[in-house]
């Protein structure tokens, strides 16, 4: 996490509310909704009475009309495709067929055939002919056998996770039809591994309960102070690490389950393993106070460094983002500090750049490595400030997560707004609601009754907040239809190797988080309105352990 707030914001917190948001397991009780409930409080009835309520998915399905009859998976189930579709849809077949027997023991075999489907089949198609629903929307058909149509195979992979979802709810799926779609093109999860590793069999199931989510976009933070978990031919990697043929693997999990992993290697801030092996990069003061996390790129050698780190990496990622991080390096004033800076900036730059052009220049010239490699550019907000020679070129992407830059002495970066009149894509990547870390820090993590009551993708709020309204400042609100937001993602930061969660405690932390993400950034209407209301929504569809 972006470690200087932790001081700030405990001078600037009296108080801080953290609800209790721990799903109370009702054994099986809710998990087919057809058994006697004991509360009474299954989400989608089976008796309709003349009304079409939507069934229980999360997210929840745009568009649903209910009909008579129902679905059973059954011995001769099959999944159909067309002799057209083969090539787009036999890799999601598979992987629908592996997750249907893990879920129901059922082994429905992959048939290509122009036959009709016969009761108990799952027919996939694509070519839905109806544009509404875009890339990665579906028409899902629920009758006596069920089809999927879709404009693309993420559309109709799509579609399979709802019947999954449906399908470990009901072992009778009542008939109907429905249209859905997403709203935001980035739906994730950010994954601190630099200072706690996570083994590759974690990450693993992260990406199968991702996707059952139908979220898509998986950003790994490889790098910091504390530690490098990624192979390094340079030999920078911590003592626990992921190989790059674990790596190499999880990209391809990732592709078949059609999630894009975004790797972050941070600079020229948040080096400071990196820098461990190369002191003569560290930064150094007008008074010769060393900086051992933050790099001198005015060093011909040490900017050569960096973009080895860059070569090194692109190609292990085949995925369209690379991530450089670029955050948190110095606050505005204190660049007067460092006189190298400010003639690097001049000689690159002309004569009337500042210092603070000279990191800008740098972002630069990094995304200029990134593109050749035909890859856009992303990077934390906090280095956006207005005013200066030097712009960062508008192709890069910027996650905002804060509204003050720190460190102290702090200067407002551009707000979401200023990003956009600027021409950026931005992600919404606020502190608050979409941080999660370790508890007993502070301030506690922002409030997941919160996120799910008064939060949406297009409301950007930094890390100063009291309660879980965050009513000590003030949301920064854009358009909704704005089309250059482009999603969010839950961020889960170690801060401190001595107290970080092992995997468990953190799959149990971000669990609800993603289920609230998922539905924010689909953003069809909720099921429910208020989050005690959506708990048991959570218990009754489950995870991507699927028979768990």
């Amino acid at each position: 996490m972006k470690q200087v707030w932790k001081g700030i914001v405990s001078t600037v917190l009296a108080t801080v509310m953290l609800l209790d948001v721990t799903a109370t397991v009702k054994g099986d009780s809710l998990l087919h909704c057809g058994q006697l409930v004991p509360d009474n409080s299954c989400p989608w009835p089976t008796q309709y009475e003349g009304t079409s309520p939507r069934p229980t998915t999360i997210p929840a399905l745009r568009e649903w009309t209910a009909a008579s009859g129902s679905f059973q998976i059954g011995s001769n189930s099959r999944i159909l495709i067309r002799p057209d579709d083969v090539l787009g849809l036999r890799s999601d077949a598979k992987t629908f067929g592996e997750n249907l027997e893990a879920m129901t023991g059922t082994a429905a075999r992959v048939v290509v055939t122009q036959a009709d489907p016969e009761p108990g089949d799952v027919l996939l198609e694509l070519r839905s002919m109806d544009n509404e629903i875009g890339d990665e929307g579906y028409n899902l058909t629920v009758g006596a056998y069920v089809k999927i149509k879709a404009n693309t195979a993420t559309g109709a992979f799509y579609g399979t996770r709802t019947l999954l979802q449906l399908l470990r709810q009901y072992p009778s799926v009542p008939a109907g039809e429905a249209r859905d779609w997403p709203r935001y093109s980035e739906r994730g999860l950010m994954i601190d591994i630099a200072r706690n590793y996570y083994s590759y069999d974690w990450l693993a199931e992260r990406v199968r309960d991702m996707a059952y989510l139908k979220l898509n976009y998986l950003h790994l933070h490889f790098t910091d102070d504390q530690g490098w978990s990624i192979q390094s031919d340079q030999n920078l990697h911590s003592s626990e690490f992921l190989t790059k043929k674990q790596i190499r693997s999880l990209v391809e999990l990732a592709e078949s389950y059609h999630i894009t992993v975004v790797p972050e290697i941070d600079m020229p801030g948040h080096m400071g393993w990196a820098l461990r092996s190369h002191p003569e990069f560290q930064l150094k003061d007008a008074n010769g106070v060393v900086f051992p996390n933050k790099i001198d790129y005015s060093i011909p050698e040490a900017r050569q460094f960096l973009f080895s780190l860059a070569e090194e990496y692109l190609s292990l990622f085949p995925g369209q983002y690379w991530h450089m991080g670029a955050d948190e390096f110095l606050g505005e004033a204190e660049f007067d500090n460092f006189p190298q800076l400010e003639q690097y900036a001049k000689q690159t730059n002309g004569p009337l750049a500042t210092a603070k052009d000279g990191i800008h220049g740098l972002i630069n010239d990094i995304n200029a490595l990134v593109r050749a490699q035909g890859k856009t550019l992303r990077v934390w907000n906090d280095t956006l400030t207005l005013g200066y020679t030097v712009p960062i070129d508008k192709n890069v992407n910027v996650d905002w997560w804060t509204d003050l830059n720190t460190p102290i002495p702090s200067t407002n970066p551009m707000s979401p707004q200023e990003l956009l009149l600027e021409g950026y894509n931005v992600q919404n990547s606020s502190f608050w609601p979409t941080y999660d870390y370790n508890d007993i820090h502070t301030p506690a993590p922002p409030s997941i009754k919160g996120m799910y009551e008064i939060w949406a993708v297009q409301r950007f709020h930094g890390f100063v907040y009291f309660d879980e309204t965050a009513s000590a400042a003030p949301f920064s609100d854009i358009n909704p239809a704005e089309p250059r937001n482009l999603g969010s993602a839950v961020h889960f930061w170690n801060d401190g190797n001595e107290n970080d969660y092992t995997e468990t405690q953190t799959a149990a932390s971000i669990f609800p988080r993603l289920r609230v993400m998922a539905q924010k950034t689909w953003e069809s209407a909720p099921l429910v309105t208020t989050y005690a209301e959506f708990q048991p929504i959570i218990e009754s569809v489950g995870s991507a352990t699927y028979g768990q």
